[in-house]
């Protein structure tokens, strides 16, 4: 089981995007007992000019909240360096280019490359889905061990959110799993991680979508379901190129209605 969140960090940096953030965070710290950290880096204003900012923000959250400002570093290393054990990041991003001409510079990716801590990105359309307690997740995987390493976040956030999972993969035309995999492997695997979910006390299904752009069904998929979160986990190499659905997490952070869960493997 993965370990319990005790720490939302929050990075902000004075745009309305990156403050879409806040009320995902507010909601999963609440229903995780966790206390937020609103943070920025202090890049472009003076410390006591952010300081400000960030208590304004933090003043209209409802769990436990501190302010941190961490004047002339990286954001990507100030970020990980706030997310300890224990610790979920929540950012917003434009999910393009490489997750991100906004936010702090160009920093999702950087993050997922210097650590390997849970994110929740929400994209341009990502804070508009449902409320997350009671709603449906949905785990991406393409058959391979890399897809199954978010499995254990899933359950954890899905049981204490009161999530119903779906385990999804998406196949071409023909039948074929996008990704490569063989479509056995890819049931296998979809089995397996029904069946994880289920010992886990989770209510979980798998399906099997199809169409050619995985990224496209996925986010589509999570439209029509009205889902409250997706997961998917990635290599953290390249930015995010490669991943656990091929090359998607990008596209689907951009595209999806709601926040999506990114795990790095160790791998």
């Amino acid at each position: 089981m993965a370990d319990s969140i005790t720490s939302i960090v929050v990075p902000l940096d004075e745009s309305s995007l990156s403050e879409t953030a806040l009320p995902v965070a507010d909601e999963l710290a609440t229903a995780l007992g966790a206390s937020i950290l609103c943070m920025t880096a202090g890049w472009g204003s003076t410390t006591e000019e952010l300081a400000e900012y960030l208590t304004a923000k933090a003043a209209t959250l409802q769990a436990p909240h501190s302010t941190a400002v961490t004047p002339d570093t990286f954001p990507a290393t100030a970020i990980a360096e706030a997310a300890g054990d224990g610790s979920l990041v929540v950012m917003a991003t434009h999910g393009r280019s490489g997750v991100g001409k906004a936010l702090l510079g160009s920093v999702a990716e950087d993050l997922l490359k210097r650590s390997d801590r849970p994110v929740v990105l929400v994209g341009p359309r990502g804070h508009s889905g449902p409320s997350l307690a009671g709603g449906v997740l949905g785990m991406t995987t393409d058959g391979s061990p890399v897809s199954a390493m978010i499995l254990p976040r899933v359950a954890h956030l899905a049981s204490t959110l009161g999530l119903t999972a779906r385990v999804l993969s998406v196949h071409a035309a023909g039948g074929s799993p996008l990704g490569g995999a063989e479509r056995e492997v890819v049931d296998r695997a979809m089995e397996s991680a029904v069946a994880f979910l289920t010992a886990e006390g989770v209510p979980a299904t798998a399906e099997a979508l199809m169409g050619a752009d995985a990224a496209e069904v996925v986010a589509r998929w999570a439209a029509d379901n009205h889902a409250a979160l997706l997961a998917m986990s990635t290599h953290g190499r390249s930015g995010l190129a490669r991943t656990a659905l091929g090359s998607v997490t990008v596209k689907t952070v951009h595209d999806a209605p709601c926040p999506v869960l990114v795990q790095r493997s160790a791998g």
